[in-house]
């Protein structure tokens, strides 16, 4: 018993020493010292830190029973602003006041076994008070208990319910409890946070599991003294660090906020405390209550004491500042009234609106800034606006739009919102019912995100839509149905139910837009409820019945929320069933897009779809462009963890060349949420339409198709209808749709009436012109903030923490113009007159942008403000002042623009970070330090290791490099990183004092990724980018800028200078072209033999000279594949063939050659070389005669292949070159950039016949080698050029001529070119070539200058920049373009000269041929210092058709190189990332080439040969089908400079255009589908038809009798009625409007009224083009139909509806589908009233003559369409059977047929059964039928 006492007794007193609960005793003071310190910055050392730190006493008191009271005083406060940890805290004795204010009164706890309980305090005690008194109380929260020393639980504290981890360590012998306490603020169950601006963006899952872009943590390390009495806290340390990374958490760099507390026992004493004579009321517990920080910007502090004055003082302030040029603060200007309108009340709004609201400056600025407050004050004010129609409907709409969204969607926010969308929004489709029902549906979206109750709004809405639908209004349902889908609640699934065609009896009658629209308003939806989506959805999609482009939106719906695994492979077999090719590739595009998604939220659909992929066939990835497609890029980077994302659908439901709907839509992942700024969907289907009725591809586009047309068409807008707008569309941001609309006439109207003024009628446009004329002045100015995301969390030390980001902007725009027209516009004016006008017109305007972005984090009260901000500042100022002088018939414009007199600033761009400290008690004393400083850098990074410098000399290193030389930009890294601490300075000057103003671009950046090499880093510091105009100083100065364009007959009146080329002048070189001196006296000897020659050479040779010789000839062929026959050129001024000279002298070097394989691989390469040069000097030395002989032809046809043969055996025996791959490897393995290129020729047309300026011209261009050797080289292998490559490179050759083999078409010379060097030793291969031809042109005119087309023809064009200057010198550039056509080759010309008389000119020649083209451009002294020239030539590769593309240069200016240079260091990256290979390989060093074959009709091989850099890629996917077939034929007709690019536009609408083709016995449809059916009696059977809703042609036929072949065919239109009959002698009699207009036999013509009738041979053709009828032929066989491409799907008939899709050819007219081909050909059979024209036939219902038995009862069935029959009194003669779909009833309650056929339920019955019936098809009458 003694035992089991003392037992008891030790566990009773082990039990009182684990009670070491903390507890406050009564009737006893705790004196604590307490420290608070907050900073914010970067983590790293030496970078610029702001924060703040408190010291007081604490005095906690027991008062009562579980109640204390508690009193901070003695308080110090401090800012620290400065390097950390260098600077230390500044005591701030106006900071220690304020708080001292705010902290005065105590305030009561309740505190009970370590918990805090009720807080009470007087009034006057602020919220932001309270919360320092909380967190000094937070310190005291303690979950302890007393048998675990390790446990977990959720502890309630500052910021929310949070998971905390505690450690327990007792030292009994001292009477210590030492407590760690560790808390995770990420993971709290009501966490206390206030987030706001990102409603529309929603959360990535996936991404936030991988990084956290936030998170904080604390740490609480408790020492607690216990007696047996009680337990006291003796000291307590917190930290608490809050990390945020805006990029990747781990590689991208964070900013952190650190947060220390200590609390220390410094006293205690018994006596009762003093309890201040205040009421104090219950304020809430420890959970953080936010107060000031809402409503205060963290970018701005300013003490309010007269808010309302302080509103007009910064009103005011804000409309001067900007009333000029808008200055980079007037952004801050703007937001700083954003912060005191939010400080206002509405009588201070009412009393600032009555002062400033006639003014029109103040009065936009006002509304714009009251817009932004985003509060229902201001909400109530605006509305009270309305009410009172103080504003007008573009100001509603305006403020409307900007004050729903900014707002937050409190409980007053949104009773103003009702009230405003009920009483002043109209409830119709105008602009502004659409903004406002938009607006109020997104502000209904963000209430129903953060709360579930928004039954309120979404019953408004479901309201409207109910409404709109019982109207049968289209518009007003379309704004419904965008609303609820702004708002995105599933509850409006039901309702939107209503409009989708297949859930409602009446939904299928409602248009197709209405259908699209309903569709899209489930994406928002499908992202809450995507269950529920995706099953509407997919059924939608497999209804096949359906529209394709409702489907195709569905499936674009369905995606969207991210469907699995199965539904995916549902779509998958969908699509391999599916008739329509338009719905099969969308969906197999999509799926493919989506497929190659890398975002972590799209990774498991991702895979889902590339498995859906590789279940699809792979015909669905050759659709061409006209099919409708999904293009999508993606990127996503880990180390940002951030990524973008393009798509762009083609929707094109008729198969057109246009696509007839288009949606973009862009992406963004960033901070862990998914947000999707822009969409913007466009639909053209009327504006397609009226372009293309008034564009016909035959018409002579030089003479007819100007700017004359496009203004009537402009003007003439009235006489279309409005029921189909010309162009429509729609603009969401972030997910919300803000409006959509129409351009039709109804719209321009508004648009006026917007402008003009409700009260006005809308003026014409002679009132315009006046209005121009009198002069029109007009400016605008808008503030707007765009942005204001902001995130609030609490700190351990009552201060609140703050993370935001702002984006604001100030936008001005003014002008006047004012205009001059002669003769001046009379009363009936119209558009046209202007084109007979002169008009002068003067205007003055200015754009003007100032943005400003600012990132701030720290701490923001309205007491005080310790932080880090980051702005960015964006300002943008484009003047404009012009005069311009029009002259619309005489084709001149003249332009004066006034000189560059000082520096204008057009973009800056500038970014900083600061460290930034503000208290409300000290304003003036607020810091602002830039976070990088060149001094925070440690001095040893700064110095220069010098190996010579004495230890002693180490104090000195700081002397070294001051601090001032950190501005020189010289480059610095500390170990590996790249980075430089040193900023990185660049000005760059185009100086273009020929007008007196030069464009600067400045750029200064330093960064901290020295410090650490991160993304964020690389963003703290400093950044700028200028571009700026300034004055550069000339001689005399220039009074204006004037600019004269001339084109036509009077473009030579208008040349200031005479275009002339001299010839070049012999040159002094320097010392350093000493061997180029010696090679030019070598040269102009081996030249004396060859100009008697040359003098001597015949007309034909002389016209067919060829270029200057500085200009380079392209070979076709690549370089690499040159065959060694180059080598045996002529020099470029020879038409004629090798001599026999020459020929001995290459028999010379052939022998020479056959050694080569016994000689050594060094031998082999110097005897190369000695034949090269050998061979250079016999062709300078040897005759060139004028005749072109073929003998001479041939043989040196013989010698370039036996040449070609020896040295390529040279190179074969030199397998063991450094390379080290073998002949045979090469040979088997060949790779794609190894292959040749072969060019194809150009085969003219026989009648083609070549001027001697064609000869001159392709001489000038050079050609390609001859067919044989180019067979000869493909046969040996590739490793033979590679080889032959590999010595050119060793040895590199002189420059050298090459002659062609080939003659031209002519037969009158041979064209011939240089060939430019493939070394890089030599700078500039020409130079050789213009010495050697210098000879040849002293005392004559230079080559040049005869090929110059200003010598034969007058420009085209003159175009004469000039710098008027006071002395009246010439100043300026002249630049004329002259072109030349003859047989489909163009030869264009642009010369641009100096006005002063300088040598410099600019040379740009173009040719173009069928299948290639040229191009050069020249530029320096006579076009001879730099060139660049560029073949694109078509041809094959490895029997592939393909195209090449060959750029080659010579000597080029610095500045290309280095930037070319800069820009090469990056191309293998970029393509690696692109897909693209890497060989190998050398290349020429002044050579680009690219080569693209066709592998199939939507893959190519690519390769990109470049200087240093070999790239391919394989099958590389094509967006559209290659048009790959035989060559076009060209035609005889010119093509011009004017017409090429008509001609092209030609060619493809005549592709887009469709043909039917309608014979005895069968027909082929639009759609290119054939059937065999005819239907042959007396019947007239419409052929094609237009089916839109007033028609504007029908084409019908029908037999002459039932016993002969022959037809009679019917046009009419609504234009002309045509016919067209058989006559006895095979002939066709045509008539048009019953007047006979052709004759019987020779070719005629026909044409009035758009009407053409001609014959060709024994077909007649009729065009009537604007009617859509292209082309209409009969040759009394076979009609063929061509209509225009703009009559896709609009057409009906037998010829089909011209859609494109094979799965609905059997349209009938009731647009059903037949199921038969008799029934579809018996549905368009057009029947008479009587039968007295000779058709016979009637169409009628019919009963089935069976009961078939329909779910499981015995049935009567009718047929749901008509068959054909004979008419009353009529007996069939010949049947045929038809297929027909049947309705059936219950055989008891059946209806008779005679019901049937009145019923209207016969229209939308469904067909139970298909069964097969005899329709007549002939027919005897007898008596009067009828």
């Amino acid at each position: 018993m003694r035992g089991l006492i003392l037992a008891l007794v030790l566990t009773l007193v082990g039990s009182q020493q684990l009670n070491y609960q903390p507890d406050f005793s009564e009737n006893k003071v705790y004196t604590f010292d307490y420290e608070s310190m907050v900073l914010s910055g970067l983590p790293e050392k030496g970078l610029a830190r702001a924060g703040i730190r408190i010291k007081s006493k604490v005095e906690i008191s027991g008062i009562g029973p579980k109640l204390c009271l508690i009193r901070i005083h003695s308080i110090e406060a401090a800012e620290y602003n400065g390097v950390w940890p260098a600077s230390s805290f500044s005591r701030s004795l106006k900071l220690t006041q304020v708080l001292t204010g705010q902290l005065s009164n105590p305030i009561k706890f309740e505190y009970s076994g370590g918990h805090v309980g009720n807080l009470m305090a007087p009034d006057s005690v602020s919220d932001d008070g309270l919360n320092i008194y909380r967190g000094v109380l937070n310190v005291l929260e303690l979950s302890l208990k007393k048998m675990q020393h390790s446990y977990s639980l959720q502890e309630a504290g500052l910021g929310g319910i949070c998971n905390t981890t505690y450690a327990i360590q007792e030292n009994k012998r001292a009477s210590l409890v030492y407590v760690t306490k560790s808390k995770d603020l990420n993971s709290c169950e009501e966490k206390v946070q206030m987030v706001t601006g990102s409603a529309y963006t929603r959360p990535c899952q996936p991404c936030q599991q991988r990084n956290k872009n936030s998170r904080a943590t604390a740490t609480y390390d408790y020492k607690i003294k216990y007696t047996r009495n009680e337990a006291v806290i003796t000291q307590a340390d917190v930290e608490e660090i809050h990390q945020f990374a805006p990029f990747n958490e781990i590689t991208g760099g964070n900013a952190v906020v650190e947060v220390r507390q200590k609390l220390s026992l410094t006293d205690v004493q018994k006596q009762t405390a003093e309890v201040p004579p205040k009421e104090f009321q219950s304020r809430g517990s420890l959970r953080y209550q936010f107060g000031s920080e809402l409503l205060q910007l963290p970018v701005h502090l300013f003490r309010i004491k007269n808010v309302e004055s302080q509103i007009e003082e910064s009103l005011q302030d804000l409309v001067e500042t900007t009333s000029e040029q808008l200055p980079s603060d007037a952004p801050a200007k703007a937001l700083k009234l954003v912060h005191l309108f939010r400080a206002a009340n509405e009588e201070n709004y009412e009393s600032v609106w009555k002062q400033f609201s006639s003014r029109p400056a103040y009065r936009r600025f006002f509304l714009d800034i009251v817009s932004a407050v985003a509060s229902h004050r201001a909400l109530r004010f605006l509305r009270q606006k309305m009410e009172r129609q103080e504003l007008t409907n573009w100001e509603v709409a305006q403020t409307v739009l900007v004050a729903l969204h900014s707002s937050p969607p409190t409980r007053d926010v949104m009773e103003e919102a009702t009230l405003i969308v009920k009483k002043h929004c109209p409830r119709s489709s105008t602009a502004l019912g659409k903004v406002c029902h938009l607006s109020y549906a997104s502000l209904c979206h963000k209430q129903c995100s953060s709360s579930d109750s928004c039954s309120e709004c979404l019953q408004l809405l479901h309201g409207f839509a109910g409404e709109a639908l019982s109207k049968s209004d289209t518009e007003d349902i379309s704004l419904a149905l965008k609303a609820l889908g702004n708002v995105g609640h599933p509850a409006s699934i039901k309702h939107i139910k209503k409009f989708l065609p297949g859930y409602a009896a009446g939904a299928s009658d409602l248009p197709l837009k209405v259908h699209a629209t309903a569709v899209m308003a489930l994406k928002n939806i499908g992202l809450k409820d995507p269950k529920m989506v995706q099953a509407i959805t997919l059924e939608i999609f497999l209804n096949c019945k359906i529209h394709p482009r409702v489907r195709m939106l569905a499936a674009v719906v369905l995606l969207e929320t991210k469907p699995g695994l199965p539904i995916v492979m549902t779509l998958a077999e969908a699509v391999l069933k599916e008739s329509s090719m338009q719905v099969a590739s969308f969906i197999y595009s999509h799926l493919r897009a989506l497929g190659r998604s890398t975002a972590p939220d799209l990774q498991a659909m991702a895979s889902a779809c590339r498995m859906a992929v590789r279940a699809l066939s792979s015909q669905f990835d050759r659709s061409g462009y006209q099919f409708s497609k999904v293009f999508r890029f993606s990127m996503f980077k880990e180390f940002l963890m951030s990524g973008l994302a393009a798509k762009y659908l083609v929707l094109n439901n008729a198969g057109s060349l246009i696509p007839v709907t288009a949606m973009s839509q862009l992406r963004t992942h960033f901070l862990g949420r998914v947000a999707d700024p822009l969409e913007v969907g466009v639909t053209v289907e009327g504006l397609q339409e009226m372009f293309a009725k008034g564009y016909s591809p035959d018409r002579d586009w030089e003479a007819d198709y100007d700017f004359k047309d496009i203004l009537k068409t402009l003007s003439d807008w009235k006489a279309f209808s409005s029921d189909k707008p010309f162009a429509s569309g729609y603009l969401k941001m972030f997910g919300q749709e803000l409006f959509f609309g129409g351009l039709d006439k109804n719209a321009i109207q508004s648009a006026l009436q917007a402008w003009y003024g409700p009260d006005e009628k809308i003026p014409s446009i002679r009132r315009i012109i006046s209005s121009l004329q009198s002069g029109m002045g007009r400016q605008w100015t808008k503030a707007f903030l765009a942005s204001e995301i902001r995130r609030i969390v609490p700190t351990c030390s009552g201060f609140p923490m703050e993370t935001s980001f702002y984006y604001s902007s100030v936008t001005k725009v003014a002008g006047n113009v004012q205009a001059q027209i002669t003769p001046s516009p009379k009363s009936d004016f119209r558009l046209t007159d202007l084109l007979n006008a002169n008009i002068r017109l003067r205007s003055k305007m200015s754009l003007s942008i100032a943005k400003e972005m600012t990132f701030v984090m720290g701490i923001n009260t309205h007491m005080i403000q310790a932080g880090l901000e980051a702005h960015t500042k964006t300002n943008a100022h484009v003047p404009v002042n012009v005069v311009a002088a029009v002259r619309m018939k005489e084709k001149d414009i003249k332009i004066e623009i006034p000189p560059c007199k000082d520096e204008t600033n057009v973009i800056t761009v500038r970014s900083k970070t600061f460290a930034v400290t503000r208290n409300i008690g000290d304003l003036a004393a607020s810091k602002m330090t830039p976070v990088l400083l060149p001094e925070a850098v440690p001095d040893i990074m700064k110095a220069s290791f010098d190996s010579d410098s004495a230890s002693g000399e180490t104090d000195n290193i700081r002397d070294r490099q001051p601090a001032e030389d950190v501005s020189s930009g010289n480059s610095f890294s500390v170990g590996s990183s790249p980075s430089q601490k040193e900023p990185f300075v660049q000005s760059m000057c185009s100086n273009a004092s020929t007008f007196g103003v030069q464009v600067c671009v400045e750029r200064k950046s330093v960064h901290a990724a020295f410090i650490k090499n991160v993304p964020l880093y690389y963003l703290v510091g400093e950044h700028a980018l200028q571009v700026s105009f300034k004055p550069v100083y000339t001689e005399a100065p220039i009074e204006k800028i004037q600019v004269t364009i001339q084109a036509g007959d009077q473009a030579p009146t208008k040349m200031v200078r005479l275009v002339t080329f001299e010839a070049p002048e012999a040159q002094v070189s320097s010392s350093k072209d000493a061997i180029r001196r010696v090679k030019k006296i070598l040269d102009d000897t081996n030249d004396q033999g060859t100009r008697k020659s040359r003098s001597s050479s015949s007309s034909a040779s002389s016209a067919s000279g060829s270029a200057e010789s500085t200009t380079s000839s392209p070979s076709s062929s690549d370089s690499d594949n040159r065959e060694a026959s180059s080598a045996g050129s002529s020099s470029a001024g020879s038409s004629s063939s090798s001599s026999p000279p020459g020929v001995k002298g290459k028999a010379k070097q052939q022998s020479k050659a056959t050694a080569l394989p016994r000689a050594s691989a060094a031998e082999g390469e110097r005897s190369v070389r000695e034949q090269r040069r050998k061979a250079r000097s016999s062709r300078s030395s040897s005759s060139r005669s004028s005749s072109s002989s073929s003998e001479s032809t041939g043989a040196s046809r013989r010698h370039s292949q036996y040449y070609s043969r020896a040295e390529a055996k040279s190179a074969r025996s030199q397998s063991n070159s450094s390379y080290g791959i073998s002949t045979k490897w090469e040979y088997r393995l060949p790779k794609v950039y190894q292959l040749r290129f072969r060019p194809a020729h150009v085969h003219w047309h026989p009648d083609h016949k070549i001027s001697s300026s064609s000869s001159s011209s392709s001489s000038e261009w050079g050609s390609s080698r001859s067919n044989s050797s180019s067979s000869r080289s493909s046969s040996r292998g590739t490793c033979w050029p590679r080889l032959q490559e590999e010595q050119r490179h060793q040895h590199p050759p002189q420059p050298r001529f090459q002659l062609d083999t080939r003659g031209t078409a002519s037969g009158t010379g041979r064209t011939s070119g240089w060939v430019p060097s493939r070394a890089a030793v030599a700078p500039q291969p020409a130079e050789g070539v213009r010495i050697r031809q210098s000879a040849a042109r002293r005392g004559s005119k230079s080559k040049a200058n005869r090929n110059f087309l200003g010598d034969v023809i007058p420009p085209g064009i003159a175009i004469v920049a000039q710098a008027v200057r006071s002395d009246s010198r010439n100043q300026g550039y002249q630049a004329t373009a002259y072109v030349r056509s003859h047989a489909a080759k163009v030869d264009v010309q642009l010369v641009v000269v100096q006005l002063a008389e300088t040598d410099w000119k600019a040379c740009a020649d173009a040719v173009i041929l069928p299948l290639k083209a040229q191009a050069r451009l020249r530029w320096g002294k006579e076009c001879r210092d730099y060139r660049i020239g560029a073949v694109a030539t078509t041809g094959q590769l490895a029997r592939k058709p393909a195209v090449q593309l060959k750029v080659q240069w010579g000597s080029l200016p610095s500045w290309i190189k280095k930037t070319s240079t800069a820009f090469m260091q990056y191309v293998p990256g970029a393509a690696l990332v692109l897909g693209f290979s890497e060989a190998h390989q050398r290349n020429p060093s002044h050579e680009f080439i690219v080569r693209a074959a066709a592998t199939s009709p939507r893959t190519i091989d690519t390769v990109i040969k470049a200087p240093g850099v070999t790239l391919y890629y394989q099958a590389l996917r094509m967006p559209f089908t290659l048009p790959l077939g035989p060559s076009p034929t060209y035609e005889t007709r010119d093509i011009t400079a004017w017409n090429i690019f008509p001609e092209i536009a030609s060619q493809i609408a005549q592709e887009d255009q469709s043909t039917c083709e309608v014979r005895e016995g069968d027909f082929k449809t639009f759609d290119r589908v054939s059937h065999t059916y005819s239907f042959n009696k007396n019947c007239n059977l419409i052929v094609a038809q237009d089916c839109t809703e007033h028609p504007k042609f029908i084409i019908a036929t029908r037999k002459v009798d039932p016993q002969s072949s022959s037809r009679v065919v019917h046009i009419n239109t609504t234009s002309a009625n045509i016919t067209i009959c058989p006559l006895a002698n095979s002939s066709l009699l045509v008539a048009c409007n019953e007047e006979q207009v052709l004759s019987h036999s020779g070719d005629s013509e026909y044409e009035k009224d758009n009407v053409k009738i001609y014959k060709n041979g024994a077909t007649v053709i009729v065009e009537v083009p604007t009617h859509g009828l292209k082309k209409v032929t009969f040759d009394g066989v076979t009609l063929k139909v061509i209509v225009a491409s703009w009559m896709r799907g609009r057409t009906c008939g037998v010829c089909g509806n011209n859609d494109r899709e094979k799965h609905n050819e059997l349209q009938m007219p009731n647009r059903k589908v037949a199921h038969s081909c008799s029934a579809f050909v018996h549905s368009w059979v057009l029947l008479e009233e009587t039968c007295s024209g000779g058709c016979k036939l009637q169409r009628g219902y019919v009963k089935l003559d069976r009961n078939p038995t329909i779910d499981g009862e015995e049935s009567t069935c009718y047929s749901a369409d008509p068959v054909l029959k004979c008419m009353q009194d009529c007996t069939p003669v010949e049947t045929a059977p038809v297929k027909v779909g049947f309705h059936c009833f219950p055989k008891d309650a059946a209806v008779s047929l005679l019901e049937w056929q009145r019923s209207s339920d016969k229209k939308s019955a469904s067909e139970d059964v298909v069964e097969s019936v005899d329709a007549d098809v002939d027919c005897t009458c007898t008596g009067d039928c009828s």
